[in-house]
């Protein structure tokens, strides 16, 4: 007898032995089904589960299931040892899946897609990080995931069907140090893999959540304990969904299980941003703040506001996929400002930029003189009436057509844009004798004897005027610093080679997920230099970037020059700074503040 961990509910040990062991690499074939007769009566005499799991929820209660229909294990046993035999704690784990939720063909064509899809492998952090390191040759050239296994499309295309836009064959496994020997490789594996449906979350308030298809599907508590009625799950035990339900209502806390980084979607939507880090050394926070970070409370996005969730704008072919392997995140994504809001001179039709109908918007017959467009809440089921351009009394500056052609709504929208200038890395591979504790590599799920890493953040801020660039539709966005590390080196001999190495630093578009109803000031863009990227912020302005041994005039939100020539990278395809041509138009529109009146000298 032994013991495995599954990667699914946090901390729950799956008994095992011989060849039914489940390894976390290698999942096994999938069971014979017993026939009809033997199955009814496995059913029956499932009622074992019970007599310890008093209390415990339905988990499929649009149609009751037997526990050891997902689970396995033995439900005639009345030893917890014999019962567990062979059990999967997350039958919706990634690895066996296959065997569980996917096996029949109400989800097998679902398990095939999400095992595609971005947030299973992570394509674009990773290629966002060895891109402007030179190590992959173009933006969209990725070969690697942050998925433990070969990363292959879900669903197979017609003969002869070219790969879609975007779209990848294969993506291995992002190698370990020891096969890549680049410190680069190993950064990603221990500091930004913990952030996917493969892998467990770190133990921090906020980030608890399963694995698979139970990172959304079955949702957790802030703080990680159970407020289910099952009575051998104690509720004080951290590491345990809310209940033993699976549910399409997702709240935004689930997503922020995940998107509480990166961009930070999740928090920036509710109005929070991380506070600025105090002092020369990083914090060691305490398990109890929020996804380990202290928070300013900035403007709230106004969907957020008016009580939507993420799953009411984004859509299920956003969060499954389409069962293709994509380079990039913006090729999933299909919703747009228009496709509920509409423009100018014509109310919305509620399809998206993929051409597919929006499942919760609805839109009156024509002739609609009224633009009467509505949204129903995917989790809360309340009506809300959708604003449509196209019934302003009056189009405000900013919505003249050639104005929208070259603008995103949300250039104008935006309240603030989360800002990180800067960020030390000291990377130490000292050679130990023992695995080191802060050295744990999620995708081996294991700690590592050597190549620990020490993040200092510099400067963190919610940008009210954030830098100004073209997204990869060519239109105008926010920017904001995709990473600018500045690295420290210590070898296996525990010698520092090299100190405060300026790496590869980039600057990206984003959608900040800040929308609210005023815009920003037309001078903010035209007659401002930093938001047309030609850079303000120097250590003068913020002494804190002082620490990073920069010289004193390095300007760290400058991302092209007075030519028009990028001096950082940005790793989206079609993405980059205006040029020197769009920065003179933007300089000569009409809208910047005129200059004060002189007056008159007295005599």
């Amino acid at each position: 007898m032994r013991l495995v961990v599954l990667a699914g509910l946090a901390g729950v040990l799956v008994a095992a032995s011989g060849a039914g062991a489940l390894a976390a690499s290698h999942p096994p074939a999938a069971p014979a089904r017993p026939a009809a007769p033997a199955a009814a009566r496995l059913a029956a005499s499932a009622s074992q589960c019970a007599a310890c799991h008093r209390g415990i929820e339905d988990a499929h209660s649009k149609k009751t299931l037997a526990c050891t229909t997902c689970h396995r294990g033995d439900p005639r046993a009345k030893d917890k040892q014999r019962a567990h035999a062979g059990m999967y704690a997350n039958p919706s784990d990634l690895r066996v899946v296959a065997q569980a939720c996917g096996a029949t063909d109400c989800h097998a064509t679902i398990a095939q897609k999400v095992k595609a899809n971005i947030m299973a492998h992570r394509s674009g952090t990773q290629s966002g990080t060895l891109f402007p390191n030179a190590l992959q040759p173009t933006k969209e050239q990725v070969r690697f995931s942050l998925a433990p296994v070969p990363t292959t499309p879900g669903l197979s295309l017609p003969r002869g069907q070219p790969l879609p836009p975007g779209a990848l064959a294969r993506l291995d496994p992002l190698p370990s140090f020891q096969e890549s020997g680049d410190i680069v490789f190993d950064l990603l594996r221990k500091e930004c893999s913990s952030c996917h449906l493969w892998t467990r979350p770190t133990a921090v308030r906020g980030n608890f959540r399963a694995t698979g298809c139970a990172a959304c599907h079955m949702p957790y508590a802030e703080d990680g304990k159970s407020q289910g009625g099952d009575q051998a799950m104690p509720r004080g035990k951290v590491g345990r969904p809310i209940r033993h339900q699976l549910t399409k209502r997702i709240a935004v806390t689930q997503c922020a299980t995940c998107h509480n980084g990166g961009s930070r979607a999740a928090m920036n939507f509710r109005g929070l941003m991380e506070a600025p880090p105090e002092g020369r050394q990083t914090f060691t926070y305490d398990q109890d703040l929020l996804h380990g970070h202290a928070y300013t409370t900035q403007p709230a996005d106004v969907h957020f506001e008016r009580g939507l969730a993420c799953i009411d704008c984004h859509t299920e072919r956003e969060m499954h996929g389409d069962g293709q392997v994509y380079a990039k995140r913006h090729y999933e994504v299909e919703i747009r400002c228009e496709s509920c809001h509409g423009t100018p001179d014509k109310v919305a039709t509620g399809v998206t930029a993929q051409g597919r109908r929006l499942r919760n918007v609805f839109v009156a017959g024509a002739p609609n003189a009224t633009g009467t467009v509505t949204l129903v809440s995917k989790l809360t089921g309340k009506v809300h009436p959708v604003p449509q351009l196209a019934t302003l009394p009056t189009q405000p500056a900013g919505h003249e057509p050639q104005h929208l052609a070259r603008t995103e709504c949300f250039a104008c929208h935006t309240a603030w844009a989360p800002t990180c200038y800067g960020c030390h890395i000291k990377a130490d591979y000292t050679a130990y004798q023992r695995p080191v504790q802060v050295a744990f590599d999620h995708l081996k799920e294991e700690y590592a004897k050597q190549g620990w890493f020490r993040l200092t953040a510099g400067v963190r801020f919610a940008d009210p005027e954030p830098v100004l660039g073209l997204n990869w539709r060519g239109k105008v966005v926010p920017f904001v610093p995709r990473a600018q590390p500045v690295f420290t080196y210590v070898n296996p001999e525990g010698q520092t080679e090299y100190a405060f190495k300026k790496f590869g630093f980039a600057h990206n578009p984003i959608v900040p997920h800040t929308v609210v109803r005023a815009s920003r000031t037309c001078e903010s863009c035209h007659g401002n230099p930093r938001a047309l990227g030609l850079g303000l912020f120097t250590s003068r302005e913020h002494p804190k970037l002082g620490e990073f041994q920069q010289p004193r005039d390095f300007r760290w939100d400058r991302i092209v020059d007075e030519a028009g020539v990028p001096v950082q990278q940005t790793t989206v395809e079609g993405a980059r700074p205006l040029n020197r041509e769009e920065m003179d138009r933007i300089r000569r529109a009409p809208y910047k503040l005129a200059p004060p009146e002189r007056r008159e000298a007295t005599r």
